[in-house]
């Protein structure tokens, strides 16, 4: 098979993905708006959905289900009404550290069968093709072969 050592890296790293995707609680979910409201403290919606990277339906959508927990509080901005303040009730906090606990668990879990010299290999070697990956999807070329791939 052509490009097999480069198929099995792909599906390793989807396999390692999916694992910490559902484990730690997803892109956008709860939990992290749990565990970014708790450590930072108080964030506008307009903040919180930009560091999340969502849309402003989804995000609100998300925040009402958080609302109608007890696990946030929405105000409107004491400077500028058309803004939303975002803060963790005293049931987000408890819910924020037990989130928190869970995901240190998780990462110390899954990491634990590499000792320290891997976990800075891989550390470099992901940061590397992070940033590779971050150039190729600026590249128009790139997007266009991609296009062109799914057409046919």
């Amino acid at each position: 098979m052509k490009h097999w050592q480069e198929h099995t890296l792909a599906i390793r790293l989807k396999t390692c993905g999916r694992f910490l995707y559902y484990q730690i609680g997803g892109k956008a979910g709860q939990q992290r708006i749990l565990m970014r409201l708790n450590n930072h403290g108080a964030i506008t919606q307009k903040e919180l959905q930009d560091i999340l990277e969502i849309s402003s339906g989804a995000l609100s959508e998300i925040l009402q289900k958080m609302e109608d927990s007890g696990l946030i509080l929405r105000t409107k901005c004491a400077e500028d009404k058309r803004q939303v303040n975002i803060s963790l009730t005293q049931q987000g906090r408890e819910t924020a550290l037990s989130v928190e606990e869970h995901y240190h668990r998780t990462l110390e879990r899954t990491f634990e069968c590499l000792n320290a010299e891997q976990k800075n290999q891989l550390e470099e070697t992901l940061g590397i093709l992070t940033a590779h990956l971050e150039e190729i999807k600026s590249d128009p070329a790139f997007a266009l072969s991609l296009e062109e791939s799914c057409m046919k």
